[in-house]
C-alpha cells in the first residue's frame, strides 16, 4: 500500500509539472515567432506567403509560422471557440464579409494604415478603418473569352436564352466570390425584383461550385461561357499563359470590391510583432509580391505602374461597405429557400 501511494505520489507530482510547464509556455510565446493563418493559395509554394514570410525574417529578425486554413471562417470559428487560448497572431484574407461575420464573436486590436494616403482614390472609405490593414483589392466582374458571341453588359443579360446553363457561379453559404454576387444582385435591384431575378437565374447557372477554383475550372474547361470573378484574373492568363483571349465584362450595375485584409485578434500572443507584419503588407517589396502572386491590384496605388495590371480598368464600383451579419444571413437565407424551390 506504502508503494501504491509514493506511486501515486509521483504520478501526481508529473502532472503538476506538465501542468506548470504547460502553462509557462502559454504565457511565454516565442517572441521571433508569430503565427500567421491564410487560406491555402496564399501559403502554398506558388502563393505570396512563403516570400513574404522571408522577406520579413530577413528585415525584422522574426520569423512567420504559416498555418494553412481551408477556409477563412473555420480560423474565425477555431479563434471564437478558443477564446483565450488561441494561439493566433495574424489573420490574413479577411474580406468585408469576413469582418462582419466576426462581429460580436471576434474582439481585434486597434491597428491603422500607415499608408492609408496613399490608397486609390476608389478606396478613399478605407483611410478610416482602425482594426484592419487592407493589402490588395479588385472589382468583380464576369470573366469570359473574346469569341463569346453574345453581348453581356447588364445584370438583366445574363438571362439570355444563349446563356443557359453556361454561366458558373459559386454558393454564396461557402464562398466569398458567390456571396459578392448575391450582394451584387440584390443592391442593384432591391429585395423582390432580386428574388424574381434569382429565380430566372437558376435555368442559366451550370452550377454553384463551392468555391472560386472549382467555379473557375469550370469555366476553363470550357464548360462554361462566363464565370463570376476578379477584374484581374485575365492578367494571370496573359503573364503566365501568354493567353490574350481573356477578358471581363464592364456592367451597367456599379461593380462590388472584394478587399483583403490582415487582423490581429486580441488573443494573440505575440502582439508587437503581429502589428509589425501587418504593416509590412503594406510596404514596396510586400505589395509587389502580393500583386504579382495573388493576381490583385495593390493597395498603395503606385507599385502598380509600367506593369500589366496597370492597364486593368477599373470599373465603376460601389463604395467600401461593410454588411450587418443579419442582412447577409437574410440574403443567403432567400436565396437558399430559392434554390430548394427552383434548382
Amino acid at each position: 500500500m506504502k508503494q501504491f501511494i509514493v506511486f501515486l505520489g509521483v504520478i501526481f507530482s508529473g502532472l503538476i509539472i506538465a501542468y506548470l510547464n504547460t502553462e509557462q509556455t502559454k504565457s511565454s510565446p516565442d517572441n521571433n515567432t508569430i503565427k500567421v493563418y491564410a487560406y491555402s493559395s496564399f501559403v502554398s509554394k506558388w502563393g505570396p506567403g512563403p516570400t513574404l514570410a522571408e522577406l520579413f525574417e530577413k528585415n525584422y529578425g522574426i520569423k512567420v509560422d504559416l498555418i494553412e486554413s481551408a477556409d477563412v471562417s473555420m480560423t474565425l470559428q477555431k479563434i471564437a471557440f478558443e477564446g483565450k487560448n488561441s494561439i493566433v497572431d495574424v489573420v490574413v484574407g479577411l474580406d468585408q464579409f469576413d469582418i462582419a461575420r466576426s462581429s460580436g464573436r471576434i474582439n481585434w486590436r486597434e491597428i491603422s494604415s500607415e499608408r492609408a494616403s496613399e490608397y486609390p482614390p476608389e478606396l478613399s472609405e478605407l483611410t478610416k478603418e482602425t482594426k484592419f490593414i487592407a493589402y490588395d483589392w479588385a472589382p468583380m466582374a464576369f470573366v469570359t473569352r473574346q469569341e463569346l458571341a453574345t453581348t453581356v453588359n447588364s445584370l438583366d443579360d445574363l438571362l439570355k436564352p444563349e446563356l443557359k446553363g453556361k454561366i458558373a457561379l459559386q454558393d454564396p453559404r461557402t464562398s466569398s466570390p458567390g456571396l459578392q454576387f448575391l450582394v451584387w444582385v440584390f443592391e442593384s435591384k432591391g429585395l423582390e425584383e432580386g428574388k424574381a431575378f434569382l429565380k430566372s437565374l437558376n435555368q442559366q447557372v451550370h452550377s454553384y461550385s463551392a468555391g472560386w477554383s472549382a467555379a473557375y475550372g469550370i469555366f476553363k474547361n470550357k464548360q462554361a461561357d462566363l464565370v463570376f470573378s476578379y477584374v484581374t484574373s485575365p492578367i494571370y492568363h496573359i503573364v503566365e499563359e501568354k493567353d490574350l483571349s481573356f477578358i471581363s465584362l464592364e456592367m451597367k450595375e456599379d461593380h462590388l470590391v472584394q478587399i483583403e485584409f490582415a487582423g490581429i485578434p486580441e488573443t494573440c500572443q505575440n502582439c508587437d510583432s503581429a502589428a509589425k507584419f501587418v504593416q509590412f503588407l503594406q510596404t514596396d517589396e510586400a505589395q509587389k509580391v502580393l500583386m504579382t502572386k495573388n493576381y490583385m491590384l495593390p493597395m498603395i496605388g503606385k507599385i502598380k505602374e509600367s506593369t500589366a495590371f496597370d492597364t486593368v480598368k477599373i470599373y465603376k464600383s460601389r463604395a467600401y461597405k461593410v454588411y450587418e451579419k443579419k442582412q447577409l444571413d437574410d440574403w443567403i437565407q432567400i436565396w437558399s429557400e430559392i434554390r430548394k424551390n427552383e434548382g
